[in-house]
């Protein structure tokens, strides 16, 4: 787990730095890259600290949430959070590594694509299904955001009320996560210890994100992370093949 920190804490504080910028890819770039060099069990775990922290930004846009669409989510969202730790927990990590392999391409897919499985489940299946799949890969693979955004893109009235729902759906699903992790023995004192070392590190970079935010030229910089993350599920994929 600690054998590589300089590489483990930068690939962490460039992931949050573009979280910060762009308000997703924490947990979409940091835990695929991560799960190349350590196992995805600790991968995700230890990225789970930092995306949890993320969520105390709820102070900030409390005012703003749809609290009516936080309760239609919320009770399938535990209970998928719940079957997710059981998967990250007892799957073998190379189904979990061909599992973030497929997601990042999906992601890919549906940007620049018309192909959408996941819209089309969501939009029949409505708040319920949208809260135990966005629980289940948040737990699982550290990714369930989109399928919050999916739900809550028509729900809000106005860009805050939306960016303050999915703070507000992230963090609420992320407290029975870390008891999750905490209760299936996932997360250990050397991944606590690691996350302690880089934290001065990730809080420099989200006050930078925030900072640089206008200063950057978006399209650019998502096509070179777009790049990135295909290299990364062809890596992953090659990893588990051979």
């Amino acid at each position: 787990m600690t054998e590589l920190p300089l590489l483990t804490g930068a690939i962490l504080t460039f992931a949050f730095f573009c979280q910060s910028l762009f308000g997703f890819g924490g947990g979409l770039i940091s835990i695929p890259i991560l799960s190349l060099f350590m196992p995805v069990q600790d991968a995700v775990t230890l990225a789970s600290i930092f995306q949890i922290s993320m969520g105390f930004l709820i102070t900030r846009t409390y005012k703003d949430t749809g609290w009516k669409h936080i309760r239609a989510l919320l009770p399938t969202t535990v209970i998928g959070v719940l079957i997710g730790i059981l998967l990250l927990k007892y799957l073998n990590g190379d189904l979990i590594r061909l599992a973030l392999a497929g997601y990042i391409l999906l992601h890919l897919a549906r940007t620049h694509t018309k192909f959408d499985p996941l819209g089309k489940i969501i939009k029949a299946g409505g708040a319920h299904l949208a809260g135990f799949l966005g629980g289940t890969l948040n737990a699982m693979i550290g990714g369930g955001g989109p399928a919050f955004i999916l739900y809550l893109k028509d729900k809000a009235k106005n860009s805050s009320e939306f960016r303050a729902n999915i703070t507000a759906i992230l963090f609420l699903s992320n407290i029975p996560r870390l008891a999750g992790t905490l209760g299936t023995g996932l997360m250990t004192w050397d991944i606590v210890t690691t996350a302690v070392m880089i934290y001065p590190f990730y809080l420099c970079v989200l006050a930078l994100g925030q900072k640089l935010h206008k200063k950057i030229p978006q399209k650019k910089f998502f096509v070179a992370i777009e790049i990135l993350l295909a290299f990364t599920a062809l890596s992953l994929t090659l990893k588990v093949l051979y």
